[in-house]
């Protein structure tokens, strides 16, 4: 009996829609990733076949030039699920899922110009007419349903290594638009399970950043923000920032910086180390709410 081939699903969230790219499962490039060329095949049932580049970069491998003609030309909206059978030789079968969690109907004729309902479903891909058109809070239950199933499936398959559920992890934060740095010590199960827990609760307006303190922050009174998310920042030469503190009704404290060569940085926190009694393993939210005179909202979540 032939085996089934390999396969992953992806959620389409916004970012992968925006910044015209998708990323694929660390998971499945560490077992594939020798086999795959500069260009790969994505075809849907019954459909020609998609070039689409694929890019290599510190984050992973994504299918990049090329994507979001296919994306657009199949309407693929934010909330959209799609399966991904892998055929070797860098060629992709792909199944389209709508919001009803039906596949989609595939069918166009080649060389057409796609109707004009379909080129404004296709345009309208920035994540305020996706909240506002497809009624965000009510179909992120069912994008938050897959992704959870996604980890669920990890975890299985893991046989309690805890590797594959880290580099998931970050897999997802990314998607969603959440800043996290790649250099800090691996994920175990339960802060996997906690970070998402709380991720899921947010809701994303502004830039954010997650970062569970390590023991060096208590020590040293400093908490170390990741360039990805210093890079939304208007200007780089603040000495200090406001921070507002939401968990003590909204206080601001006034924070030092000390920016990095990796353009990061460091926030001097002394006073909110006493006065929180922060612990190893807390998570701070940090969330830009003003970009022209920089102030950050921070949320604490203890351990």
């Amino acid at each position: 009996m032939a085996s089934s081939p390999p396969q992953f699903f992806k959620v389409i969230l916004p970012p992968s829609l925006e910044h015209k790219k998708l990323r694929i499962p660390p998971k499945f490039v560490r077992d594939f990733g020798h086999e795959l060329s500069e260009d790969a095949t994505l075809a849907v049932p019954n459909g020609r076949p998609w070039r689409v580049r694929l890019k290599r970069d510190e984050g992973g491998v994504w299918f990049d030039d090329g994507w979001y003609d296919f994306a657009k030309y199949y309407s693929v909206s934010a909330g959209y699920f799609s399966v991904f059978k892998y055929d070797k030789n860098s060629n992709f079968r792909v199944l389209i899922f709508d919001f009803t969690a039906c596949e989609i109907n595939y069918k166009r004729e080649e060389g057409s110009k796609l109707d004009k309902r379909s080129r404004q479903s296709a345009a309208n891909y920035s994540f305020e007419n996706f909240k506002a058109k497809h009624k965000y809070r009510e179909c992120e239950p069912q994008i938050k349903k897959c992704r959870k199933e996604e980890l669920v499936e990890k975890n299985e398959s893991d046989d309690g290594g805890g590797g594959d559920i880290e580099y998931n992890l970050w897999d997802l934060l990314t998607e969603m638009g959440i800043c996290i740095s790649k250099k800090r010590r691996a994920f175990s199960t339960e802060e996997s399970k906690r970070v998402l827990k709380i991720a899921r609760s947010l809701n994303l307006k502004y830039p954010t950043s997650l970062i569970i303190l390590p023991s060096s922050s208590i020590t040293h009174n400093s908490v170390y923000v990741p360039a990805t998310f210093a890079k939304h920042f208007a200007s780089r030469d603040a000495k200090s920032m406001e921070v507002r503190v939401s968990n003590q009704r909204h206080k601001f404290m006034n924070m030092n910086v000390c920016w990095r060569e990796n353009d990061g940085f460091a926030l001097s926190m002394t006073e909110l180390v006493e006065d929180e009694n922060l612990k190893e393993g807390d998570i701070f939210i940090f969330e830009l709410i003003s970009k022209r005179v920089t102030v950050l909202n921070l949320s604490i979540y203890h351990l």
